[in-house]
C-alpha cells in the first residue's frame, strides 16, 4: 500500500496573496493523502480565519485536518505587532485523523520560539498509520537536540512514526546516528528545499520497514522554502 505525503513550511501571511492559488493548485495536481504545514497562522488584521481553514475552503478532498496549539507572536522580523498573530501547524488529511497530541521540545539556551511537534494517527484502509509534523529550532545545534529528544521518546513509547516537516537541519544525512529507526528523504534522493542559501531544510523520515518511492521538489512558488512530494510503500 502506498501513502503520498506533502510538506510545506507555509510561511506564515508573507506575500501570501501571491502563493495560495499556486498552493492550491500544486495539491490539486499532486493529490497528497497528507498535507504537513509548518508556520501557519491566523492574523487577524487580514483574516479571522486560520490559513489552513483557507486551504481547505478550496481543498474538498480533505475532510480531516488538525492544528497545534496556537500561541501569540507579539513581533516578526523584528517589528512589533499591535495586533498579535497567532502562530502554530496544521495537518490536513483525506483519511480519518483518529487521535492526536502534542509533544513539546525542550527550548535549548536563548531559544525563545516555543517548538513541539504534532503526532496524529490516521486510519488508512483499517490501517493505523502513525505520523508526526515537524518543525526543530531554527539553530542546527537546537535542531539536533530536538531531533534526539523526540526519536528517543518514541522508542521509550515502543513506536516508530512517519515524521515530515521542517528540520532546520543543513545535513540531515550527516546526522544518522541521532535517527537509527529511520530512512530519510534526502539519502533517497539529494535535493534543495531552501533555495535562497542552497540547503536542505525540509525532510520525510520513515521506518525502516517502510520505503520510499518517489520524492519531488515542487518547484512552483508556495513559499520561501520548497514544498516535497513523497510517496511511501508502508
Amino acid at each position: 500500500m502506498q501513502l503520498k505525503l506533502l510538506t510545506l513550511n507555509l510561511w506564515r501571511y508573507y506575500d501570501f496573496e501571491n502563493r495560495f492559488e499556486n498552493t492550491i493548485t500544486e495539491i490539486s495536481r499532486l493529490q497528497p493523502d497528507v498535507i504537513f504545514l509548518q508556520e501557519v497562522q491566523i492574523d487577524e488584521t487580514l483574516s479571522p480565519f486560520s490559513q489552513v481553514e483557507l486551504l481547505k475552503e478550496k481543498l474538498n478532498a480533505y475532510k480531516y485536518s488538525i492544528h497545534s496549539n496556537i500561541y501569540p507572536k507579539t513581533s516578526q522580523r523584528g517589528v512589533n505587532l499591535e495586533i498579535p498573530v497567532q502562530h502554530g501547524m496544521a495537518v490536513l488529511s483525506k483519511y480519518p485523523i483518529i487521535n492526536s497530541f502534542e509533544y513539546y521540545l525542550k527550548q535549548s539556551e536563548k531559544e525563545k520560539e516555543l517548538r513541539s511537534n504534532l503526532c496524529f494517527d490516521i486510519n488508512l484502509n483499517e490501517q493505523i498509520i502513525k505520523l508526526a509534523n515537524i518543525h526543530f529550532g531554527n539553530k542546527e545545534e537546537w535542531a539536533k537536540k530536538q531531533i534526539q529528544q523526540f526519536t528517543n521518546y518514541l522508542k521509550n513509547r515502543n513506536e516508530t512514526r512517519i515524521m515530515a516537516g521542517d528540520f532546520n537541519m543543513y545535513g540531515l544525512e550527516n546526522y544518522k546516528n541521532l535517527y537509527p529507526e529511520y530512512l530519510s528523504s534526502i539519502e533517497f534522493k539529494k535535493y534543495i528545499s531552501f533555495p535562497e542559501k542552497n540547503w536542505c531544510l525540509d525532510y520525510f523520515l520513515i521506518p525502516k520497514t517502510m520505503k520510499f518511492v518517489e520524492i519531488d521538489v515542487i518547484e512552483k512558488y508556495l513559499s520561501d522554502q520548497k514544498g516535497i512530494f513523497g510517496v511511501v510503500e508502508i
